[in-house]
């Protein structure tokens, strides 16, 4: 964390029947149920990431990885880190 945001990469596996995160071997993987298709599945894992680390849906930002499964994001000021990425 630096500057009051965090930098995340995360590997998101779509078209599942639930959301979920994990952390495995380091990384960090978000399975959601919505298909890569019309910018759905960029707009779950915003809103999935805010809820799980407390910010608005602002605050997290796809700085990388827009059409790819494998995506860098920014979270402005959260409020929750699991100690998974400490």
């Amino acid at each position: 964390m630096d500057n009051n945001h965090l930098i995340i990469h995360i590997n998101v596996k779509t078209g599942l029947q639930d959301n979920y995160i994990k952390f495995e071997d380091g990384q960090i993987i978000l399975g959601i149920k919505s298909l890569p298709l019309k910018n759905k599945a960029n707009l779950e894992v915003i809103k999935i990431l805010s809820k799980f680390f407390r910010v608005d849906d602002v605050d997290v930002i796809i700085i990388k990885g827009m059409s790819n499964n494998i995506k860098t994001i920014k979270i402005i000021d959260p409020k929750f880190i699991p100690n998974e990425i400490l």
